[in-house]
This record gives C-alpha cells, structure tokens and sequence, in this order.
C-alpha cells in the first residue's frame, strides 16, 4: 500500500471516528476523548522524558492526567481533582529514580494542560451547550475548521510557497500556506454560518475562524516543537500513515481553549447587552 494510500484510508477512519462518536452520544464522544488523553499523555511524556538510552516512559506517568480529564464526569469531587492536579506530579517526582525531578513535573503538568485541558473543555462544550448552537454541532464544525485550516495550509504550502513561517521549528511551513489555510478556513465557517446554522454574526463567526488558525498552526508548531527536541519524527504510531495522537491533534489542543474562552465572552457580551 503507498503512503499516499494509506494516509487517505486512516484519514478518513480517523474522521469517521470522531465524528461519528460526537453524532452518536456523549458516552462514546468520552470515550475517544478518554482515549485520547490516555494515549496523548504517554506520547507527551515519551518525547519529553526519553533519556540517551532510550528508555521509555512507565505508564503509571499517564495516571495525574487522567485523574485531571476524569474531572468532566465528578463534579462533586472536582476539588479533589484540581488539588491532585498540583499535588501528583510532586510525588511521582519525588518517587522516580529514573527521572530528574524538574523533567518529570513539566512532562505532566504539560499533559494536564495541553492534552486533559482541551479534552475537558470539548466534554464540556457536549454537555453544556452555549445559547449559539447544540454543543455536538458546535463540536463538528469546530473539528471540521481545524481540518480545512490544516489540507489547504498544505495544499497551498506546496503549490505556490516560498516563504518559510518557521523554519527553525518546521522547515515544511510557508507563509503562503499559511495564509491559504486562513482564507479557505473563514471562507468555511462563513458558509456554514449562512447554509447550516446561523450561529452568530458573521463577523463573530470569522473572529472564531481566526483563532482556529493562529492557535491551531501555534498548535501544530509546539508539538513540532517538542518533537524535534526528542530527535523523532512522529510522536507516536498509532494511525498508520499519521503518527500518533499528538500529531493528529495538535492544533485541536491548542485551538480548543482559546475557542472555549472567546466564545464565553461572546456569550457574556451579548447577555450584558440584553441587559442593557
């Protein structure tokens, strides 16, 4: 099977499962989520924990994390949750012998925040929708944004780029490509805010789009990031063709907050404008 083959076939799977997930119901939505977190978190402290022999991360690293995203299911805990968020890390330090403590607290602290954080905000996104639009719906035109951002930064990238965006981090990026993603990413959400749901005005629905773009390439830039200082060239294999779960949602991690808090302040401007 060529690369190219196999990109497009687990591609498609990969969407397949996400999407289908968030039509079919909240549970199976938290379960890729949870999978996600579980698969992400090891890959994160793979890259940032393997030392010059090689040696790979215990599992028992992954559970801080998962303490954090189980936090969308126990709220009567909650505060638990956010104290083992600072506390775990601390301990598990204190008891590695492999690791130095300084290592061991970024490498969790970055899965809590980078991976459980945006995974906890897309649960609650599902569970608690905003007055714009049903959480799941909201849920898949964000996915469906991140994704054109992502093809068309490529296929511009290599049609028409010359000039590198980042060049130190991914040499690949081109301002061009960038600017592709951009275009095609508002031009998307412009659309499905007139054709599918009107969700908000559309200047809000572009302000969205933006920060799909910035956020999602910074994303992407990170992860690259932290790859190219472990010296590999995917963060994982668990999508033939793709890498691992870093590499597939990369941008999605980074995008997720910033989306959350931007449309929280639409929400709230436009209660105080009721109000009024």
């Amino acid at each position: 099977m060529s690369e190219l083959a196999k990109r497009t076939i687990f591609g498609s799977l990969f969407v397949i499962v996400v999407i289908g997930s968030i039509l079919l119901d909240y549970w199976a939505f938290f379960a890729v989520m949870l999978i996600t977190v579980i698969i992400g978190s090891k890959e994160v402290a793979k890259l940032m924990l393997k030392d010059d022999k090689g040696s790979l991360t215990p599992w028992i690293m992954i559970l801080p994390t998962l303490f954090y995203a189980m936090s969308v299911i126990l709220f009567p805990i909650d505060f638990i949750i956010r104290f083992l968020f600072v506390l775990t890390p601390l301990l598990v330090a204190l008891f590695s012998k492999n690791y130095p403590f300084e290592k061991v607290v970024v490498s969790l602290w970055t899965a809590m925040l980078f991976v459980a954080l945006p995974c906890e905000l897309m649960m609650s996104l599902y569970r608690e929708p905003m007055v714009f639009m049903d959480g799941k719906y909201l849920l898949i035109i964000l996915f469906c944004l991140i994704w054109i951002n992502d093809i068309f930064a490529y296929l511009t990238g290599m049609a028409i780029g010359k000039h590198k965006l980042f060049e130190r981090i991914s040499p690949k990026k081109t301002i061009e490509g960038s600017l592709g993603g951009l275009v095609m990413t508002i031009v998307t959400a412009l659309l499905v805010n007139h054709f599918w749901f009107n969700m908000m005005s559309d200047w809000k629905m572009m302000g969205m789009a933006l920060i799909v773009v910035v956020f999602g390439s910074l994303g992407d830039l990170c992860e690259s990031m932290m790859k190219r200082q472990a010296g590999v060239k995917d963060s994982g294999n668990v999508i033939p063709g793709h890498g691992g779960i870093l590499d597939r949602f990369d941008a999605t991690f980074l995008a997720v907050p910033f989306v959350y808090c931007y449309l929280m302040l639409c929400y709230f401007g436009n209660m105080m404008l009721m109000f009024k």
